[in-house]
């Protein structure tokens, strides 16, 4: 190619790196050969300034691909570019290399040993931009996580080479970074919050605010996917209907209905919390609460609801006395 891949000053910045052991890289291709090409011309580029990296290719199907995997002389560690460093880019890549040469992060140890908690596999998969000016701050710590933690696998994608898996994920600003397909952070969030959210992707649970993220993304069939399987993800989702923000109460409220739509059952097993919740003093809660009840409740609903509409509040006892109009529709009349 008459173009050159890496720009001379990033080539004497790669020149002056003190590599100690091995750094290996795979690179995987099973289609989008130009793509290939690309990835493999950045590979032997490094490689004429740096023969310690060492160049394995790989043939078998994987997707997405092309794609390259860094890791040290053992295959510990997993990073996966999906990306060809650019511009500001450029020094997290370096990191990487001086990093895994050394066998030593530069996590601070307050870092590291918060991670140390991590028992179960994690995927963190960062979505970047040409021209994003945070994105390398988001890269720098994912990469180097999975360097100090092995059961950390990290992903860097650039969605304007890969539109296709950014399309996947309905990525639509980055930094993205999505951590075991369900935790989403976006912007400042993917620095700020990323340590913390690996450690909520080790628990068996989803928390509310995890929820909520999926709500945010538009990913409300993977929460009603979650609730079908386990139980306890339905009942971090009822404390969103108490949530300050308006849409999330709505986006709740509508994961719930779809909910009684595939499991009907699902609203009997849920009806004994949603009746303790009317308690509440709050009439903002009340007033949505009413308002589900009329869309999935079961007659167990009926008596707590007649109570209800004896409420010196007339917006109150109009929505209970319609929550009962529809609960009777869907069930037959009560006497």
């Amino acid at each position: 190619m008459e173009e050159k891949m890496l720009e001379t000053s990033i080539l004497k910045e790669l020149n002056h790196l003190s590599l100690k052991n091995f750094v290996k890289f795979y690179l995987f291709n099973h289609q989008q050969p130009d793509l290939f090409f690309k990835l493999d011309e950045f590979l032997q580029d490094i490689k004429k300034i740096q023969p310690e990296v060492e160049i394995i290719y790989k043939t078998e199907p994987i997707e997405p691909s092309p794609m390259l995997k860094v890791t040290n002389i053992s295959d510990e560690i997993s990073i996966y570019y999906l990306a060809i460093p650019k511009g500001p880019e450029w020094p997290p890549f370096f990191q990487i290399l001086q990093a895994i040469s050394t066998n030593q992060s530069f996590l601070s140890p307050r870092d590291k040993n918060k991670i140390k908690k991590v028992n179960k596999p994690v995927k963190i998969k960062v979505f970047i931009m040409p021209q994003c000016s945070f994105c390398p701050l988001v890269v720098t710590l994912a990469t180097q996580l999975a360097i100090a933690q092995p059961l950390i696998q990290t992903f860097i994608i650039d969605g304007s080479l890969y539109p296709e898996v950014a399309q996947q994920y309905k990525i639509t600003s980055a930094p993205t970074v999505v951590i075991n397909e369900d935790y989403f952070l976006v912007g400042h969030d993917g620095k700020e919050k990323l340590i913390d959210w690996i450690l909520k992707a080790g628990e068996t649970m989803y928390d509310p605010e995890v929820l909520r993220s999926l709500l945010n993304q538009g990913k409300a069939e993977r929460i009603v996917e979650l609730c079908l399987k386990e139980e306890g993800y339905l009942m971090s989702l009822l404390t969103l209907l108490k949530h300050e923000k308006i849409f999330t109460r709505i986006g709740a409220m509508r994961v719930l209905e779809e909910l009684f739509d595939k499991s009907p059952r699902l609203a009997e097993k849920i009806m004994p919390y949603l009746l303790k919740m009317l308690e509440t003093s709050e009439k903002r809660d009340k007033d949505d609460l009413l308002f589900l009840l009329g869309i999935i409740g079961t007659p167990e609903a009926i008596p707590k609801l007649h109570q209800i509409a004896q409420t010196t509040s007339s917006t109150i006892r109009e929505a209970a006395v319609e929550a009962i109009e529809h609960i009777k529709e869907r069930y037959g009349e009560f006497h």
